[in-house]
């Protein structure tokens, strides 16, 4: 059975989002095209990341999906631990490619492979609840 979990979205995201789409009329009231050229880029890059990262839970995997960025395709049963209120400084600890976490309110997926994914399900309870029951042997840490 298929399980989804949306991305919550940080205050932190949306000042970005709107800082860009400031940006970007501004751009066009300057008359500046490369400006302009510049901020469309990264509205197009930004905004399917916003709006579309999602984890799904389906056969015994992990799908993370955000925006453009690779899916990352998690077998359940290779994750090893989950923190769920992780330090301050582990922001620092995941590869920034491999964040899939749009919040600060987020956890860390740890894998036996030495992967670390950081990710931000709106539900955070409930998306651990649907990880142990797919794989009880994972360790969680609060």
């Amino acid at each position: 059975m298929q399980r989804t979990f949306k991305s919550k979205i940080g205050i932190l995201t949306h000042i970005l989002l709107l800082i860009t789409i400031i940006l970007l009329f501004y751009s066009m009231w300057i008359k500046s095209i490369i400006f302009l050229v510049i901020m469309l880029i990264i509205n197009v890059l930004f905004v399917p990341s916003f709006i579309h990262t999602e984890y799904i839970f389906n056969n015994n995997m992990l799908y993370i999906k955000s925006g453009y960025l690779p899916v990352i395709k998690i077998k359940l049963d290779t994750i090893s631990e989950i923190v769920s209120h992780p330090k301050k400084n582990s922001l620092f600890t995941t590869n920034p490619i491999k964040r899939y976490a749009l919040s600060s309110d987020q956890i860390i997926l740890y894998c036996k492979d030495n992967r670390r994914i950081a990710i931000s399900p709106y539900d955070k309870e409930g998306f651990i609840r649907e990880t142990i029951k797919c794989n009880p042997n994972i360790k969680i840490t609060k």
